[in-house]
């Protein structure tokens, strides 16, 4: 996995710029997870927007999010990237999976359904630390950043808690593939296509929990 990140590590390099942008200009993570009207606490009503089985769906968050304790972070939120949780929010060994999709270019069309560190019931922040080798950088550099922008692909119609696993995306061809497919199946199609500017999946230690209500 950290060979794959490797070749992508121009436009990895140019995210965290962006990254680190945003939080000197918003005095860091930990100043933005306090602000008025955070769209990141608890709210039962929240949706986004989802593809899965070719389709776009609404997905309902009920819930806040989870993130595995037991595997060490540098967030406030408790959220990393590169290890998967030890264990679950619940005793379910048979979890759905919600793949992040990462644009790592500027402008992506169609926009993220997510903007940096804004979707409802996600953490704000993450730590990149784990992978930081493959994206050019120090671990301390990248232990807490602004939870990127992002789409989200269902690995089916399920409910109720999915984990999560990022997968990276560098051209806007590639993007624009999964916006037309809409698929778990387009995505690892590119992602079993060397060069085809899909790279991942890589574990988290975060979980989700929504719904799919309305197509």
């Amino acid at each position: 996995m950290s060979e794959r990140l490797g070749t992508a590590r121009p436009a990895l390099r140019a995210l965290l710029a962006v990254l680190a942008g945003l939080a000197l200009a918003t005095g860091g993570v930990a100043a933005a997870a306090f602000a008025a009207g955070s769209t990141v606490l608890p709210v039962s009503s929240a949706t986004t927007q989802a593809w899965t089985g070719g389709q776009t769906v609404t997905i309902q968050y009920p819930q806040d999010y989870f993130c595995d304790t037991s595997v060490a972070a540098s967030t406030p939120s408790g959220c990393e990237v590169g290890t998967a949780a030890n264990r679950g929010p619940v005793a379910n060994p048979d979890r759905s999976v919600l793949y992040v999709l990462v644009p790592l270019f500027a402008n992506p069309s169609p926009a993220p359904m997510c903007a940096v560190a804004s979707c409802p019931n996600h953490p704000l922040d993450i730590d990149l630390s784990r992978i930081a080798g493959a994206l050019g950088a120090s671990p301390g550099a990248v232990a807490s950043v602004p939870l990127p922008a992002h789409s989200h692909i269902l690995d089916g119609p399920a409910g109720g808690w999915w984990q999560v696993k990022v997968v990276a995306v560098t051209t806007q061809t590639a993007w624009a593939q999964l916006a037309a497919g809409k698929s778990e199946s387009t995505m690892n199609a590119l992602l079993a296509a060397p060069g085809s500017g899909v790279i991942g999946p890589v574990p988290t230690n975060l979980y989700l929990f929504f719904n799919v209500v309305g197509r």
